[in-house]
């Protein structure tokens, strides 16, 4: 009887893990990419990479679909992918590469979704899925930690109305990234990136007092459980301050001494008379400005899977 109820009790551990990690066979995941063609035009693509626990591949040459099956392994999932190789000499050819990733499962943003990594690299992917119309998936706790900060009541990710904004004005990126920025109204100290008109993307705080500075540094340290590097001041903006890089977090603080950058132009002798004139005008602007701090907040993470949930069509903060 002993045995028995031990080996119901193995079973049911082991059909309980298997249906956590089932989210590869039940869905097909999406991954999203983008490249630019020879006139350097970017352009966004999708293609089905994971179905019915196993890779999906196509031959460059052929066009053929190959399917390799998943092998899961605590956090990770190897498995072989096929590339279409050419060496210098010689035709091409397709290979076969074992690959490994680490994967978690999540709900964000209201969409599920498949986040994976390489094992030696700071960047993700994220994958969506195709049926995500009322799905609540199970979440894994793979490798993943999500850290936010909230910069003037704003988080990164969180949902707003542009209406809410003053001085919307268009952001270029070198992907064509739906970005604007603006300053939520009655607060000219913060400035965010908005996506999609949609969702912050990044935060900033201008105007932070030297007196300010001691506590946010504590408060990041402590949450982000690591030191900053030190920004020393050189030229030729004179940038000084702290950075906290750590889990695709990329954290600023620091201020510019844009008086010594125009007093050192307006004495160099090598410079244009009629420059060192307009140099020393905008140093008699600057008296007094040097003595305040910015906070610069972004985070990879979130900013990869907004951009590969976002709107791929073009906006502006002009006309709709």
């Amino acid at each position: 009887m002993k045995k028995l109820i031990v080996v119901a009790l193995s079973f049911l551990m082991f059909a309980c893990s298997e249906e956590k990690g089932d989210n590869f066979s039940k869905f097909e995941w999406i991954a999203h990419y983008g490249y630019y063609d020879k006139d350097y035009n970017f352009t966004t693509h999708q293609k089905v990479l994971f179905k019915n626990d196993s890779i999906v591949c196509f031959s460059e040459l052929t066009g053929k679909k190959t399917m390799f099956p998943l092998i899961k392994k605590d956090s990770l999932i190897i498995f072989n992918q096929l590339y279409t190789i050419e060496k210098k000499g010689d035709k091409k050819k397709d290979t076969v590469i074992t690959d490994t990733l680490l994967y978690d499962f999540k709900n964000l943003f209201n969409k599920p979704l498949l986040i994976v990594k390489s094992l030696n690299s700071k960047f993700y992917s994220v994958l969506t899925t195709s049926n995500n119309s009322n799905l609540v998936m199970e979440e894994t706790n793979n490798f993943l930690s999500i850290i936010n900060f909230e910069i003037g009541g704003l988080q990164i990710g969180d949902s707003i109305s542009i209406k809410d904004f003053d001085n919307v004005k268009d952001k270029k990126t070198y992907d064509d990234t739906n970005l604007v920025l603006g300053n939520p109204k009655g607060n000219e100290n913060i400035e965010v990136q908005i996506i999609n008109k949609k969702y912050v993307y990044s935060i900033k705080q201008k105007n932070i007092k030297k007196n300010q500075t001691e506590n946010i540094i504590k408060v990041i340290n402590e949450k982000m459980k690591i030191a900053p590097d030190t920004i020393k001041k050189s030229k030729p903006f004179y940038r000084e301050g702290f950075r906290w890089e750590s889990n695709g977090i990329d954290i600023r603080l620091s201020k510019i001494d844009m008086y010594q950058y125009y007093k050192d132009n307006s004495e160099d002798k090598k410079q244009p008379y009629y420059m060192i004139d307009a140099y020393k005008r905008r140093l008699i602007k600057e008296v007094g400005k040097t003595k305040y701090y910015e906070l610069e907040y972004k985070n990879e993470f979130l900013q990869t899977i907004l951009r590969t949930i976002g709107n791929k069509t073009a906006q502006s903060s002009i006309i709709e």
